[in-house]
């Protein structure tokens, strides 16, 4: 059975702050922002993740279990404004930390229109009175498998605002900016006479174009600074070993702002 990762209430509340910041300044900010009923509703939709029976989960598909959240978010109106927008972000995050991505064949507007029809509940039977939750849930679940594909092994997209997390916890860093280059400065322990104590010095192992912290790491430079930094497979860091899981909210809010943006108005 396939592990799931799922996102914590922190990390939920920790993507709506971001969007109530990024929209601040525009013509249609998160206002009033922050949870409602004191995150009671917030914790019901994060739980939707961990429902089961035993040891047993109710969504132990990925792509279903990203369903179960963002219907979640958007159905339970956690925050005061903002849920489709958040529950979409929510959405990408998900299936990002599991290794899922949309394919070739999504484009803006159908990410539009799959918020639109979990808000009103189109993906539920006609003609019922009962909670039709699950039965939800499972439609938004197979519309993911037709759109959602699996990562190819190394793939994953970054940015350097993500890229410098992740050294981090190598402690290897970001350092020196200058004329749109930066340095790649890894730290160590070092003696430096022969009877005196060990020393933390810095080493600069690589240094890469640099644009700015919201871009994109091309493949050549990623693969360039693993390699720089010792951190590749065949210095026994796989892709997972490497990345840790780490996933830069921001990077989704910039790619799919048109489809946001629309979210806003309606």
């Amino acid at each position: 059975m396939e592990v799931v990762q799922t996102l914590s209430y922190e990390e939920v509340l920790g993507i709506h702050d971001l969007l109530v910041e990024d929209f601040a300044r525009s013509k249609d900010p998160i206002d009033p922002p922050g949870i409602r009923e004191g995150g009671a509703l917030l914790e019901s939709a994060v739980s939707r993740q961990h429902t089961g029976y035993g040891n047993e989960l109710k969504y132990p598909d990925q792509l279903a279990n990203a369903a179960s959240l963002c219907y979640g978010v958007c159905c339970n109106h956690a925050f005061h404004n903002g849920n489709k927008r958040t529950a979409l972000v929510v959405l990408l995050c998900h299936l990002d930390k599991n290794n899922w991505t949309f394919g070739s064949n999504i484009r803006q507007g159908d990410l539009y229109t799959l918020m639109l029809k979990i808000a009103s509940h189109k993906f539920a039977p006609k003609r019922t009175s009962s909670d039709t939750s699950d039965l939800e849930i499972d439609e938004i679940a197979k519309w993911l498998r037709g759109k959602a594909r699996r990562m190819k092994k190394g793939e994953k997209v970054v940015t350097f605002r993500e890229l410098r997390k992740i050294l981090r916890n190598h402690d290897i860093h970001l350092e020196n900016p200058k004329n749109n280059y930066i340095d790649v400065v890894k730290y160590i322990w070092e003696r430096k006479r022969i009877f005196g104590s060990k020393e933390r010095v810095s080493r600069r192992v690589a240094r890469i174009p640099y644009p700015r912290e919201g871009m994109e790491v091309g493949k050549k430079v990623l693969r360039g600074v693993r390699e720089a930094c010792g951190l590749t497979e065949k210095d026994g860091y796989d892709t997972e070993m490497f990345y840790g899981g780490e996933t830069d909210v921001s990077k989704f809010i910039a790619k799919y702002k048109k489809t946001l943006k629309r979210l806003a108005r309606v």
